[in-house]
């Protein structure tokens, strides 16, 4: 072989290594980290190398995630799923795994110690297919929003949407929870005593609590660092664009959203169900504007005067017209969007929104549930000129 040929080959073999690397690399990633509060760390159990996770760093499917006390995360995983994980909870992801098409895959995890409560992704639909192992028993889910906490040696569970599996050695049954169970709420002794329970367990901890009250702490400083800038005051440590430009309101909006920690309420509004056949099979246009229930906050105090009106087009899969208006002391909040349907949900947009005499933006989210009979969402408006003026919440209509 010449000392060309060697070359070419050498270079050849190191490229092929780099890319076997690199796909091995791609097999091993599970998901990122979506937000960290506290101490939150992955320890490999390969490796027994220990990572502080933190915002956009990566979750593999040889990591044990660890959070501690006054600790939260929240991990997105690469089938879409949303895991929170609460404080002081121990969970490894012992396999990860989406195929190539992204319509299939497995899942293994172990809840140690602690609680969590997830929205599950693409891979379900066969508990063979998804496992979360406890000391009690293994759990299997069939598209599902649940949550589940180990609290002195007891299994706790709730099944906030779809329906879940479990199994132990213990029972000499499976038990079945959620849409196709007799209950949505149970708790499993670590004999294997198993209470169904016709509300959420008491000793499931919140996702919000100490947590939820620094985040909030979090966006009043910046939106006071934010306001300083615009308004040329001295830089308060908020780094602006090219280091010369004010933030304007994308970036703001943006920063904010990525300090927000989602809690129990604004995860039910992105509970899921099977929702594909149920589209099939309605058409013409729906008027969804009976108001079920809100619950809107507002930097200007009390709310009254709530009202929605969402069209749906079932026929062209589109939200023709949307509407939503109420008030507080500065006036009344008034905005329009539109958008699309899907089976996971809606994707609108805000047309046109105002406070009182000003002009206001912001963002909606939201989704069917109750087989199409209602729809839940929340929101986040803000005065374009003044973005301390702010007023957001949650809210359910039903069908007129």
């Amino acid at each position: 072989m010449s000392s060309k040929q060697q070359i070419l080959y050498l270079f050849t073999m190191i490229s092929f290594g780099l890319f076997i690397k690199n796909v091995d690399a791609q097999q091993q990633h599970a998901g990122k980290t979506l937000l960290a509060k506290g101490t939150v760390e992955a320890i490999s159990l390969e490796t027994s190398e220990v990572r502080s996770l933190k915002r956009r760093a990566p979750v593999f499917k040889v990591d044990k995630v660890s959070t501690y006390q006054k600790s939260q995360a929240q991990l997105k995983m690469i089938d879409g799923a949303l895991l929170a994980l609460k404080e002081n909870t121990e969970l490894h992801i012992e396999e990860y795994f989406l195929s190539a098409e992204g319509n299939n895959g497995s899942v293994v995890m172990e809840l140690v110690s602690g609680g969590l409560r997830t929205i599950t992704g693409k891979i379900k639909g066969k508990s063979e297919n998804y496992k979360l192992k406890t000391p009690v028993g293994s759990i299997g889910i069939r598209g599902t929003h649940y949550e589940v906490e180990l609290v002195n040696g007891e299994l706790f569970l709730a099944v906030w949407d779809g329906t879940i599996e479990v199994s132990s050695s213990m029972l000499s049954e499976p038990l079945i929870l959620g849409n196709d169970g007799t209950h949505a709420f149970a708790k499993i002794s670590d004999g294997g005593e198993v209470k169904p329970l016709l509300k959420p367990p008491a000793e499931l901890s919140p996702l919000s609590g100490q947590v939820k009250k620094d985040t909030e702490n979090e966006k009043e400083k910046i939106t006071e660092l934010v306001s300083s800038v615009n308004s040329e005051k001295p830089n308060l440590g908020l780094a602006t664009q090219n280091n010369q430009q004010p933030l304007n309101t994308e970036d703001i909006k943006k920063t904010l959203e990525d300090t927000s920690f989602l809690t129990e309420e604004v995860l039910d509004t992105f509970a899921t169900e099977d929702t594909e056949s149920l589209l099939a099979e309605r058409t013409g246009i729906i008027e969804y504007s009976d108001v079920e229930q809100f619950a809107i906050t507002s930097s200007k105090g009390a709310v009254s005067d709530f009202s929605m009106r969402i069209n749906v087009d079932f026929d062209n899969g589109t939200v023709p017209l949307g509407e939503m208006s109420f008030s507080d002391n500065g006036g009344e909040w008034f905005a329009t969007f539109n958008g699309l349907i899907n089976t996971n949900g809606m994707q609108l947009g805000v047309n046109y929104a105002s406070h009182g005499q000003n002009l206001a933006d912001g963002d909606i989210k939201a989704q069917f549930s109750d087989e199409l009979s209602k729809i839940r969402g929340n929101f986040s408006l803000y005065e374009i000129d003044n973005i301390t003026t702010t007023a957001g919440g949650l809210f359910v209509i039903k069908e007129k």
